[in-house]
């Protein structure tokens, strides 16, 4: 999803609200690593799929696992993104973007639900 597209989803248009939704775009996209190259290129010989090494890797929950590849069966444009533990960025906005008053919302216009 393009910067614009979020924006455009938020319904900011100027002032403190298109900069809030600007820079929660960038805290979210900024070093993101692509999980489904990562495991394609380092861990697809030494796991038998990816949900094997989202078990094993990253200690994803079972449950979490098949929500993902559920949602990635109905979507196939879908990708997986991770975050390095040593990323660096906004950590203020990125606490406020993954609040409980803004979670549900974000997602929502990540995920280009209504």
């Amino acid at each position: 999803m393009t910067k614009e597209i979020f924006i455009e989803r938020t319904g900011a248009k100027d002032g403190y609200s298109l900069n809030m939704f600007s820079r929660m775009y960038d805290s979210i996209t900024s070093e993101l690593i692509n999980v489904d190259k990562e495991y394609e290129k380092y861990y697809s010989f030494e796991y038998e799929s990816m949900e094997h090494f989202l078990y094993r890797k990253y200690n994803l929950k079972g449950e979490y696992i098949v929500e993902l590849m559920e949602a990635r069966k109905n979507n196939p444009n879908c990708l997986l993104y991770r975050k390095d533990d040593n990323s660096y960025g906004d950590y203020g906005i990125a606490q406020f973007t993954f609040s409980d008053t803004m979670y549900d919302r974000v997602m929502d216009i990540i995920m280009l639900k209504n």
